[in-house]
Formats: C-alpha cells, sequence, structure tokens
C-alpha cells in the first residue's frame, strides 16, 4: 500500500499517465488544489509525472469528503470493504480481480480482454 502512495508522487517514466493527465484537465478549474496541468509539463512530457497521480487523488479525496454523508452507505460496515471488477455470464462471474488493497486496481485491458474474448458485459464494482 505505501508502495502504491508513494508511486503517486513519484511517478514512472514507464507509464504514459494520459488518463491522468485528461482527468486533471477536466477537473483544472473548480478543484481543491487547483493545480494547472500545463505546470506538469516543466517535468517533461510522455511519462507519469511526479505528484501527477497524486495531485489527481487528492483532489478526488477532497471532493468524497466534502459528499461524504451523500456517499457512504446505510450500512457503515461497508465502507472499508474491497471492492473487486468481474466480468459476468448471467450470473456467473467468468473473470474476476479482486482489489488488494488501496490504491490498487485490476487492469482495464485485462478486464475488456476476458469481456472480449466471452462477449459479455463488464460490471465495475
Amino acid at each position: 500500500t505505501l508502495g502504491r502512495v508513494l508511486y503517486g508522487y513519484f511517478g514512472d517514466r514507464s507509464y504514459p499517465g494520459d488518463w491522468v493527465r485528461a482527468q486533471l484537465r477536466l477537473t483544472a478549474r473548480g478543484s481543491f488544489p487547483y493545480v494547472d496541468p500545463v505546470l506538469f509539463d516543466r517535468l517533461g512530457t510522455g511519462y507519469l509525472r511526479p505528484f501527477e497521480l497524486a495531485t489527481l487523488r487528492l483532489q478526488n479525496m477532497v471532493t468524497i469528503l466534502g459528499n461524504w454523508n451523500r456517499l457512504i452507505p446505510a450500512n457503515q460496515d461497508l465502507v472499508v470493504q474491497q471492492g473487486a471488477t468481474l466480468v459476468w455470464e448471467g450470473q456467473t462471474a467468468v473473470w474476476r480481480q479482486d482489489d488488494t488493497g488501496i490504491l490498487g486496481y485490476a487492469s482495464l485491458e485485462d478486464a475488456v480482454a476476458a469481456a472480449a474474448a466471452a462477449r459479455f458485459d463488464i460490471i465495475l464494482m
């Protein structure tokens, strides 16, 4: 878990990070903390720059905490439940990736490949 947190601060020269840049552009105005996405270009382009993902995570956290009472489930014991990504055939999961900790996610490419191979819908939980 600590490794995933640090990853957001240090960046990754082997990861393009296009989705992070796109999201920062979408949320640039009206988000806290406000960071002009162009500022990250000073660190180079074509990779996930230091603090880029950490900034997006912080913006998400501030938004979630600001809407906490609307977002929290009625059964508060469920707040700490981890999620999963599943591909379903009817009521049977034909592909599953359980979250292994916070800030860990299933590979979207793997989920799409499983759905395409099975010709089923993807449901993210």
